[in-house]
């Protein structure tokens, strides 16, 4: 249902809520990022809100501004702001750490160490990773999905509607289970994409010129590509048993409060609401 509401509707019922208390608001874009911030989250002076995409919640906050409701904040996946189109700069709007929640949470390594000690068999865990070209499990699962994020990253700059959501990681990850198989990985993409029109060579040609640009791969790594990733490794190759749902579940909740004081993301959450005499952060 959330994917019908418009940005007037997510207002209207913002501020229905708000007639009756005086909480601050946060609208984020889905529900598994309620599952990060809440922990966080101050109740007693603010809530949390799934408002249905980035572009509706944008879009309410700014006609929140209009209105002069200054209860209303967004918090908003990164994406590509900063490398293909300009961030929007205004207090009210939180932009995650990395390309999305997901994202974020993943780069805290001590993260994924503590999901590894408690899903992994340990001694799996060392050989696999020993007898990689990574040092750690972190950097493997970094590796795999960094070209599928540098696909997202073509197909978004050159208008190609290549099919990347929910792209089936389990196809194309290499025999050794440590990173990708580049050719299966590019035909994949081709044959999951009807509405792109693209041979396969130029595909190949203007990956291996933006990979070569590129500085910070873990800016181009999807939350979705690195959960999966992790979820996968550790159940080939590790003995895990869970399901990508509960290693991603996990992985929110490992989240703790000195990440939240040393993250970006949640230092401008609690700078708006000090401007507003609130203290929304519970760690801080």
């Amino acid at each position: 249902m959330l994917d019908l509401l418009t940005a007037d509707d997510v207002l209207s019922h913002v501020m229905m809520l708000a007639a009756t208390n005086e909480l601050l608001y946060v609208l984020v874009e889905g529900s598994s990022d309620c599952g990060v911030i809440d922990p966080h989250i101050n109740a007693e002076t603010c809530e949390t809100l799934p408002g249905g995409g980035k572009s509706v919640v944008m879009g309410a906050v700014e006609l929140a501004r209009e209105e002069g409701f200054n209860r209303l904040a967004v918090a908003v996946d990164l994406d590509w702001a900063d490398l293909l189109y300009p961030r929007t700069s205004h207090d009210d709007i939180f932009y995650t750490d990395y390309y999305d929640i997901d994202a974020t949470v993943f780069f805290r390594e001590q993260n994924v160490v503590r999901i590894a000690s408690n899903f992994a068999d340990r001694s799996q865990l060392r050989a696999h990773v020993a007898k990689s070209d990574c040092r750690t499990l972190h950097e493997m699962v970094t590796q795999i999905a960094y070209p599928i994020g540098v696909l997202r990253f073509i197909s978004e700059r050159e208008h190609l509607q290549l099919h990347l959501r929910e792209f089936p990681i389990s196809v194309v990850l290499n025999s050794a289970g440590s990173g990708i198989d580049f050719n299966r990985m590019i035909e994949l993409a081709i044959k999951r994409s009807p509405r792109c029109v693209i041979t396969k060579e130029e595909l190949v040609r203007l990956y291996r010129e933006a990979d070569a640009e590129i500085g910070e791969p873990a800016r181009y790594c999807s939350g979705h590509d690195l959960l999966t990733a992790l979820a996968i490794v550790l159940y080939r190759h590790c003995g895990s048993k869970a399901s990508t749902d509960a290693i991603a579940r996990a992985t929110r909740a490992a989240f703790t409060c000195s990440d939240v004081k040393e993250s970006p993301f949640f230092q401008s959450m609690s700078a708006w609401g000090e401007r507003g005499g609130r203290e929304i952060l519970s760690c801080l």
